[in-house]
């Protein structure tokens, strides 16, 4: 899959991830087990949304 990137995503994938995005692109294993880790959060930070959002409208 070939995808156009920024700096800014470069920069995330170092920051997040501690691997570049010619690592992430190049290696199936690792690009596998970052969008694992983002699909964990991404759900984690779903579910606070949720708590807050049935706090506030009770």
């Amino acid at each position: 899959m070939r995808l156009s990137y920024t700096s800014e995503m470069e920069k995330g994938l170092q920051q997040r991830h501690g691997v570049s995005y010619a690592e992430y692109e190049s290696s199936l294993d690792k690009c596998l087990q970052i969008e694992r880790e983002r699909t964990k959060e991404h759900d984690a930070c779903n579910q606070l949304v949720q708590s807050i959002q049935s706090h506030t409208s009770s």
